[in-house]
């Protein structure tokens, strides 16, 4: 049997609480990524390495999530996505414990690795629960809102609870404070969202995951490595020929596959096609500034963790209110274009205001950069997720969930690398959040072009 939106709806109680369960599941995973960020200062100074290395700390976790979430959509679709939600939630509160009690930077990336395969699993199921829990468009994007407000919710609690976990117990609590999360998601998932049909059995696209895994390892390592080793170092080469040679690979694997993890069908779709690559740029601006702000107010002016949270709170507050309270109701008046566009007009003006930034300025033109930047991630990603939940045909949601999340995840990896490897090469880091922000703004202006090509019918 197919596993198609004409089973059986989830209604009520139930259904609240089973979205609850979804929520929680894109709060942990938000959470996890976000205080990472903050510790990665702390995280030096116990285990030691290079800028270099310690991004490996961050990009080990979501390269592993972009490399193999199209394996956990593929999944999902198969086993259902409430099974594999579960599975997810307990590998990634496993992981979690894992990489609290690391011994040393290598042990930490390894188990990061690990903890991406589990969150590779976890990702895609959130947005493919969300369509059989509401059928009805309005409520369905009203609910992709908030569930994107969750994920703001977590960035705007994250650098706070970071900071109090970090100064008062050391960067390991960062980790093991997701166990208990997990241990609550998993009770309520179990009790609401459970039953779902499984889809038809169909094979695996072993070569097409294994190509996959190798093009964005190798791009990665050129991008934060290349830095260091330097550009023309035969290492450097040696991984932008793989990567290129693997990347050519996925796309003649995908085209001939049988059961291919890209399936044709999504790519025919020119709005699919745009709100993936919307998801990508939208990931790479906002989680490379994630990573670049805590490095600039804890170097610039040498603070602790606590109170570079609470200087981040511009950034997160905005991101979190955003959604309830404005990307829902005009999602629902005016289609997806319009918060996406609307967004752009404070997201532009917001990085770019942080080129007057630095040691010798006073807190308020970085509070209200942050500020702006932080309607426009609240404005730009519910709609861009929508717009992904409600296009792919049923029988593939799970599939479509983990291309668009695998394009969010390349995203991030890409944000911090080639802004991590800036800041890294920059004479300062005031220099490098500079050229940063720059390349932001640019990020934010595509975003807003190609939202301006959807059609009207697939912006609803």
């Amino acid at each position: 049997m197919t596993e198609t939106l004409d089973a059986a709806p989830v209604t009520g109680r139930r259904r609240t609480i089973g979205f609850l369960a979804v929520c929680l599941g894109n709060f942990v995973i938000m959470l996890d990524t976000n205080v990472v960020n903050l510790a990665v200062p702390h995280i030096r100074a116990s285990l030691g390495g290079s800028l270099p290395a310690l991004l490996w700390v961050v990009n080990g976790y979501t390269l592993t999530v972009a490399a193999l979430i199209l394996g956990g959509g593929a999944l999902g679709d198969r086993l259902g996505y409430d099974r594999v939600y579960r599975y997810g939630v307990i590998g990634f509160a496993l992981t979690s414990l894992l990489c609290g009690l690391a011994p040393g930077l290598g042990a930490l990336i390894a188990l990061r690795v690990l903890q991406g395969a589990c969150g590779a699993v976890l990702l895609p199921s959130l947005l493919a629960l969300i369509p059989h829990l509401y059928r009805d468009p309005v409520r369905r994007s009203r609910a992709v809102a908030l569930w994107g407000s969750t994920g703001a919710v977590a960035l705007a609690t994250g650098p706070l609870a970071a900071g109090a976990l970090i100064d008062g117990f050391g960067w390991q609590a960062i980790f093991f404070v997701n166990v208990p999360i997990c241990a609550g998601v998993y009770v309520v998932a179990r009790l609401t969202i459970s039953g779902l049909p499984r889809g038809a059995p169909r094979g695996f696209d072993l070569p097409g995951q294994v190509l996959a895994v190798a093009a964005m390892a190798a791009a990665s390592y050129v991008l934060m490595e290349g830095p260091s080793y330097g550009w023309t170092s035969w290492p450097i080469l040696l991984a932008g020929a793989v990567a290129l040679l693997a990347g050519a690979g996925f796309a003649v694997n995908e085209a001939r596959a049988r059961h291919p993890l890209l399936p044709p069908r999504l790519l025919a779709d020119r709005a699919f096609v745009i709100a993936s690559v919307n998801g990508l740029l939208f990931q790479f601006v906002f989680f490379g500034a994630l990573f670049l702000l805590p490095l600039y107010v804890q170097t610039v002016h040498p603070i602790g963790a606590l109170a570079a949270g609470l200087q981040l709170l511009p950034i997160t507050v905005a991101t979190a209110l955003t959604p309830p309270l404005v990307t829902g109701r005009l999602m629902a008046r005016r289609g997806l274009r319009a918060p996406v566009l609307l967004g752009a007009a404070f997201g532009v003006p917001g990085c770019l205001l942080m080129l007057v930034c630095d040691a010798a300025s006073p807190y308020w033109p970085l509070g209200l950069a942050m500020a702006l930047q932080g309607v426009w991630s609240g404005l730009t990603l519910p709609p861009t997720a929508a717009l992904a939940v409600a296009v792919p045909p049923a029988d593939l949601a799970g599939t479509g969930s983990g291309v668009f999340n695998a394009g969010r995840q390349l995203g991030g990896v890409l944000g911090v690398a080639v802004l991590g490897s800036v800041a890294a090469a920059a004479p300062s880091i005031g220099t490098g959040l500079h050229i940063g922000m720059a390349v932001c703004a640019a990020g934010v202006a595509v975003i807003a072009l190609l939202t301006r090509t959807v059609t009207s019918e697939g912006a609803r």
